[in-house]
């Protein structure tokens, strides 16, 4: 799929391949105070979690990766990379996901209590909040925790 911005840059959103690891990566440690290692990442993609990447010219601009249980799906990351922030590409690559699972019954996803521009990202995909984890995130080496908030959406019967 691709799509094109106002900018007239246009972003690939695609499965990811192997090669995308390194990128994907890298942007997972600068994206996220409680990154996953390495090895939890090459083995979530190994495991079968799925990963879809927005490319500019082959250049990851970032991903979403998420997990089916049954028959619900579970974002567990969603990372654009600082330059292309505010552009669109979380809500592409939240859209595609939707789509491509239209057919299970529910998508959930854990927010940081903090991250308003997510929480109205989902709000305004239909995601409600439905609870609250506390304490949820921390980071190595820092002390304090913050709350993660709860967010579903009802798919079945869905097929946008």
């Amino acid at each position: 799929m691709r799509i094109a911005f106002v900018f007239m840059k246009s972003i690939d959103i695609r499965p990811a391949y192997a090669d995308d690891f390194t990128a994907m990566h890298a942007l997972n440690l600068q994206s996220f105070r409680e990154a996953w290692s390495e090895d939890a990442m090459r083995g979530a993609l190994l495991g079968g979690f799925d990963v879809l990447v927005a490319a500019h010219n082959h250049v990851l601009c970032g991903y979403i990766l998420s997990c089916d249980t049954v028959d619900e799906v579970h974002i567990m990351q969603l990372a654009v990379h600082p330059a292309w922030q505010r552009q669109g590409i979380a809500a592409c690559l939240s859209k595609t996901l939707l789509q491509i699972k239209s057919t299970m019954a529910c998508m959930l996803l854990e927010l940081r209590a903090s991250n308003g521009a997510a929480l109205s990202l989902y709000q305004g995909l239909g995601f409600f909040v439905c609870g609250e984890r506390a304490n949820y995130y921390t980071a190595r080496g820092v002390h304090d925790a913050e709350n993660a908030i709860l967010m579903r959406l009802n798919m079945e019967g869905k097929h946008e």
